[in-house]
């Protein structure tokens, strides 16, 4: 294990990319901005530009801590990292996926994100990029 707070824990997967695993515990925003720089931490240390995230108990996002992933999160990510390929394992909660569909509708740019019902369809994804 890399990292662990009370919103999920970092790996690093030996097929390449860095994978978040978020817990059902309440999001505060700076557990969420910590999670997020080890994160990136993460992918600068194993030298990968992906990232596979399973939201499958993660609690919906406010609209601040939205903003704040798409507008200073992801950018530093693709900007520091090369941060180009995001496989996000959906929770089953249609509130909590809308949320996190809500940060992939306002992104734009080089990072290419798909949405995943079963982790082993995401991790496949990830090896094929």
């Amino acid at each position: 294990m890399y990292y662990r707070n009370p919103l999920g824990s970092i790996t690093y997967d030996p097929l390449g990319f860095v994978a978040l695993k978020w817990s059902d515990a309440p999001v505060t925003s700076a557990e969420l901005q910590s999670l997020y720089a080890h994160t990136l931490q993460a992918l600068r240390y194993h030298e990968t530009c992906k990232l596979l995230t399973d939201q499958t108990d993660r609690q919906a996002l406010s609209e601040e801590m939205q903003t704040w992933i798409v507008e200073q999160s992801i950018p530093q990510a693709i900007a520091d990292c090369a941060y180009s390929h995001c496989a996000i394992v959906e929770c089953s909660r249609e509130d909590h996926r809308q949320a996190a569909r809500a940060v992939g509708s306002r992104l734009t740019g080089p990072l290419e994100f798909r949405y995943f019902e079963q982790e082993s369809d995401a991790r496949q994804w990830l090896q094929s990029t």
